[in-house]
Formats: structure tokens, sequence, C-alpha cells
């Protein structure tokens, strides 16, 4: 993990560890942060969440959200509220974040999770803010159970895989679904490419490195829209027959949290896919 990520983390949980009592008013206007809580938090505690956390292409836990009050990010919804604590995200929802920070409320934002490591770090300061560490923890050590298990075994070769989306953008090894991808056991063809967050790979580039599987979100596959063609182009639908193709459905590794063992479930089914393939 990046150590100005690492340092802000431990800073977050020693300040939120010896709160002294948990909030009774948790405000989300943050995806990740809406999961989390409704994953570790009492539901009696959770004031409010986004509208995106009930739709089921944003949210892995949408049934959660039946029932919780919802809000659009708005800072008049927010004070209206009164929170004890406010769950945001670092690039979304500024002016209200702002407003509230002047305003004296107390504010946990999540970065952008780059990594497993990055993802035990948010669940910790969630959990540790919301007054719940041991939910926590044990949050945490079923994952890490889950992923354990879904290792290959040492000295297995590492099939070549690629994310491809609409428009042609790839995710690096420095993307929570990137850390997923090699804890699977997959080489990125976009760490080849010089590609380490989220990039543009041209579609000839593709073809030529002849990746072993193609790792598609699911929602992409289905959106109507000009960025979406290229999923469609003939080279490409030529390709998915000669290889494996898998979709992955795009909450579960967006954002931490128990559903990342999900997607890992469906990366280890791509990696028996392709050994099958390769099996005379």
């Amino acid at each position: 993990m990046n150590p100005m990520r690492c340092g802000a983390a431990i800073l977050a949980i020693a300040l939120f560890g010896n709160a002294v009592a948990a909030p009774q008013r948790i405000v989300s206007i943050n995806i990740c942060g809406d999961l989390l809580a409704l994953s570790l938090a009492p539901r009696a505690h959770i004031a409010s969440i986004t509208f995106l956390a009930a739709d089921e292409v944003m949210s892995p836990i949408a049934e959660l959200a039946e029932g919780v009050p919802r809000n659009y990010g708005m800072a008049e919804e927010v004070l209206a509220l009164d929170p004890d604590l406010v769950l945001a995200g670092r690039y979304t929802a500024r002016a209200t974040v702002n407003l509230l920070k002047r305003l004296g409320y107390t504010v946990l934002e999540f970065d952008i999770a780059e990594s497993m490591d990055d993802a035990r770090a948010q669940i910790r300061v969630a959990a540790a803010a919301m007054g719940v560490i041991e939910a926590g923890e044990n949050m945490i050590a079923k994952l890490d159970a889950r992923i354990q298990a879904a290792r290959p075994r040492p000295g297995q070769e590492r099939p070549l895989a690629v994310v491809y989306g609409p428009n042609g953008f790839t995710l690096g090894p420095r993307s929570l679904s990137g850390s997923l991808i090699e804890i699977a056991g997959f080489e990125n063809l976009a760490a080849r490419a010089g590609i380490l967050r989220v990039g543009q790979l041209p579609l000839e580039h593709l073809l030529l490195a002849r990746p072993d599987v193609l790792l598609v979100e699911s929602e992409s596959l289905h959106a109507p829209a000009m960025a979406t063609l290229v999923l469609s182009h003939p080279a490409l639908r030529d390709l998915r027959h000669r290889i494996t193709v898998a979709e992955i459905p795009r909450p579960l590794w967006s954002c931490p949290g128990p559903w990342l063992a999900d997607a890992l479930d469906h990366l280890a089914a791509a990696r028996t896919s392709v050994r099958k393939r390769s099996t005379p």
C-alpha cells in the first residue's frame, strides 16, 4: 500500500478507534461508504445512504438498502439529518464535503482503493469510525480466508488476462480489480502495456497479445452506447470464440468488502476454463 495511504489509514483508525461512543446517525454520500455501512453498522444507526446503494448495477447488496432512507449527496439533505458521522469519497460530492467540514461535521473520506491492502485498511477505518471494530475484523478475516482458498498452487502457469471495456478501457495492477487478477494467478496484459491504473488499450494490441482470458464487466455488454461498439468488433468476436471469456459484475470489484471474494470466484472459474482448454 502507498505509504501516504497507509499513514492516513493509521491516523484515522487512531482517531476513530478512540471515539467515546458509536455514531447514532450515520449518513453516507458515497457508494463504497454505503456498502460498508450496510454491511457493518446496526441498521438503526444508518440515517441515510445514496440512491446508488439500491441499484443492482452499482451495488452487490442492493437488497440490504431496502427501507433505508436515500440521498443524492446534496448538502441540504445531509444537514437536515444532523449526522454524527458522514461517509464520503475523496473525489465525489466535493461541495457537500467541503461545506460539512466547515460546519464542523465529522466526515470520513475514502480514497479509491488500489489494492487488497487498501481494501482492508478502509474496512478497518470504517469499522472504527462506526464503532464496530470487531465486525470489521470479522469481515476481513472471512475475506482473507476466501482469498487464500482462491489462490492457485505455487508454480502453476500464469495465463494472460485482460479487462476490456467500452472505448477500449482496461484496468492495470494498481486497481482493486487488478489486484484480484494477480491474486487469482493471472498475468495482466495492462501491466505489459504500461497501464498502471486505468487506460485505453488499442484493440490491435489486444489481438496481437492473444490473451488467454478476456474479462468483461457484465454491464458493459448490455449497455446501449457508442462506447460499447468496440466489444462487438468482428475481430474481437472471433477472438472470443477461441479463448475464455468471463463476465464479472462490476459491483463485485469496485468497492472494499466481502463481495471481492465473489469476484475472485469468477476469476478462479475462468482460470479453470483456461486449464481445461489447454488439456489435450
